[in-house]
Parts: C-alpha cells; structure tokens; sequence
C-alpha cells in the first residue's frame, strides 16, 4: 500500500490539503499506513478512532438520530463521519463496517464495509463494499479501498 499512499501524499502536497481520517472498523488502520511513509507528517493532520456510537456523536457530529434510523454501518452514517472531519484545507476519509467474526446480519453481513471521502467543497464519494475473508483481511481490504477512493477523488476534483 506504500505506493498508494506516497501517491496520495503527492497530490495532497502539491493541492496543500492535510489529510484526516474517521475510522471504526479498521481502528486506526489508515492513518497507520499513511504514517508509515517517511515524510507523512506535513499531511496527516489527524485520525479518530470512532469504534463506539457515542465517539462517533461527539467527535464527528454524528446525529444521533441518524445512527438510530440508518444504524452505524451505512451510507448515512459513514458520509457524516466523514464530513464532520472535513475542514477548509483538509480531506477526511470514514469507514465504518463489520469486520467479523460476528455481529453481522442477513442486512449488513460481516465483510459490510461503508467508506465515504469528503473534500472541500465536493460532493462526498460514498460506497458500500462486501469483503471477503477473516477479520484481518476485511480491515486490511478496507484501508487499501479507502486509500483508493481517496486517490480517486482528488484527481476527480482537480
């Protein structure tokens, strides 16, 4: 994932945009990945880790009511945590999902994982991805698609 996320870190640089993430399923994942990158400092600016209802309330200004309608994993849900991280000059990546073993539902099976980019400006990228394999693996193929769509929604704003 390296190259991903120099690639980001480019285009981030080069647009002067700092780099958020909201994350539940993949518990800090993300911002791991990015921080792994020598250099990653003058772009990530920060991450929460939003495992609980309530983190995601108060951190991100999640309505309540939306995760009472909607629940936690979904379209609603994901595209609000990553718009409250949202700010002038940065970008914010969300996932929430159900990386397994269980708590999964005929509904939302494990391997259910929303991702939502939001930028400055833009109308957020959402999507909803079904994962394949342990809970490792779904939390890995989460932070690599969120990589993804983030990418991809910088170059679709230039």
């Amino acid at each position: 994932m390296s190259v991903q996320v120099e690639k980001l870190l480019k285009v981030c640089r080069e647009r002067g945009l700092k780099l958020r993430t909201a994350e539940s399923c993949t518990a800090g994942a993300i911002a791991a990945e990015v921080a792994a990158v020598p250099g990653a400092s003058d772009v990530l600016d920060r991450g929460w880790i939003t495992y609980s209802n309530e983190a995601k309330c108060e951190e991100l200004g999640v309505e309540p009511a939306l995760i009472d309608e909607h629940g936690a994993v979904s379209r609603e849900v994901v595209a609000a945590m990553a718009e409250g991280g949202v700010s002038e000059q940065t970008i914010c990546v969300a996932v929430s999902g159900v990386a397994g073993p269980d708590g999964g539902s005929d509904e939302k099976p494990v391997g259910t994982v929303w991702i939502a980019v939001a930028l400055p400006g833009h109308e957020s990228l959402v999507r909803c991805y079904q994962f394949n394999g342990d809970r490792a693996s779904v939390q890995s193929q989460a932070a690599s698609n969120a990589l993804s769509m983030l990418i991809e929604q910088l170059q679709k704003s230039l």
